[in-house]
């Protein structure tokens, strides 16, 4: 067991961004797309455009949304699209039946192993990788069946053939995508279709205008649903993932995120640490000042935590005024200078209660290492016991265990 005992003035390079005085002075940004926000109504508009500030685990369960809907196009499409070969034996010319039959047994013969390769565990870049690939071989399907009806002696496409890339488009609205990647794939069909267009000699015409405003009205509202779609998906998940007062995700995804870490180092990769943060005398903040005050206490300490941690660590708040932080890939060493800085930033923080009155902001740490093949549970309680030994110690305070195997 190591003990850190706090220090009196911090580094110069620590006080950057991130404390409370630097987060209240920072004036609001992105000041004509929070007006937008507020005009129509929705949580975060930059959530619409991209996933850069979606959560690792929103990302995992979006991707399991996305697969499971992707599942059911391909295996309905690889069923049905070998079905309409009699309706081809119908009313296609003889010299155009059987490139035909190819063609869609080449697109049945993709998506049924493709819908089978989404029921496994997919990262949300798979995900995307796969929906991607789908799409693409529905535009290749397309321009195949345009150029057999060209061949020799050309005939008009049946209803079904010439209307497929308007179907493509107007399918992707039931996938949750963002902006950029709907819009992305929306593109990708019309270039198709330019492309298939411009090898015809039928790039200049009026019917290619025509169809340029039937995709704009079928990606418009595509792209619509799917923003829908997104925006409520993300509201249900941060209603029951994330901690009301300080944004942070809760135990439940804290427990997951665990499981998912145990898993990667069973695989090899290097041990994770936990951290285990309790605000000092916070019940004394509480009754002597109020829980408006408490609570202002807590998102501080929240901001503070959040603002030294790494991009892939997670934080949640474990209950009342405990946070808990998981950092992967990291040793003992480094998890116990982290939440050293965290200690000192904490206590430095310049806070003061409603009537004037500073307030002394500090937190006690425990800090520990996860060691192969244990239960979870022993990493917790052994975090936990090195956490009551900072308590019992003085407080305001960094103190590191393991077991003694």
């Amino acid at each position: 067991m190591s003990t850190i005992q706090p220090e009196t003035a911090a580094p110069a390079q620590e006080k950057r961004r991130g404390t409370p005085a630097a987060i209240e002075a920072e004036p609001a940004r992105h000041s004509l797309l929070a007006a937008i926000d507020r005009m129509i109504n929705v949580s975060r508009l930059e959530d619409i455009f991209s996933a850069r500030n979606h959560s690792d685990d929103f990302l995992e369960t979006r991707a399991e949304y996305i697969a499971l809907r992707l599942r059911f196009m391909a295996f309905f499409y690889a069923i049905v699209v070998p079905l309409w070969i009699p309706f081809d034996y119908q009313f296609l010319r003889p010299e155009h039946f059987a490139p035909m039959v190819v063609a869609r047994l080449l697109l049945a013969g993709f998506l049924l192993p493709l819908g089978l390769f989404t029921r496994r565990k997919l990262t949300s870049r798979q995900v995307h990788v796969a929906l991607a690939l789908s799409i693409v071989a529905t535009c290749l399907f397309y321009a195949a069946t345009i150029l057999i009806l060209n061949q020799e002696v050309a005939e008009p496409p049946l209803a079904g053939y010439s209307f497929m890339p308007f179907l493509t488009v107007a399918m992707l609205g039931v996938f949750p995508l963002t902006l950029l990647w709907g819009a992305g794939l929306v593109t990708t069909v019309v270039l198709v279709d330019l492309g298939l267009s411009a090898s015809l000699g039928q790039l200049m015409t009026a019917d290619t205008v025509n169809k340029l405003w039937v995709f704009a009205m079928f990606g418009g509202i595509a792209l619509w649903i799917q923003a829908g779609q997104l925006l409520m998906l993300l509201k249900l998940y941060r209603e029951s993932t994330q901690d009301p007062l300080t944004g942070m995700v809760n135990r439940r995804v804290l427990m997951k995120r665990l499981a998912t870490e145990i898993l990667h180092v069973n695989e090899g990769r290097p041990s994770f640490c936990i951290l285990m943060f309790d605000l000092d005398r916070f019940k004394r903040i509480n009754d002597n000042h109020g829980h408006l005050t408490g609570d202002k206490v807590l998102k501080t300490a929240a901001v503070l935590i959040q603002a030294s941690m790494r991009e892939h660590d997670i934080v949640a708040r474990f209950g009342g005024e405990e946070f808990v932080a998981v950092l992967p890939d990291t040793t003992s060493e480094q998890a116990i200078a982290i939440a050293e800085r965290i200690r000192q930033r904490c206590y430095e923080a310049p806070m003061t209660a409603p009537d004037g009155q500073r307030l002394q902001l500090s937190t006690s740490v425990g800090v520990t290492q996860y060691e192969a093949g244990e239960a979870i549970e022993l990493t917790l309680n052994r975090v936990d016991d090195s956490l009551y030994k900072a308590k019992e110690q003085g407080r305001n305070r960094v103190i590191h265990s393991q077991s003694d195997r």
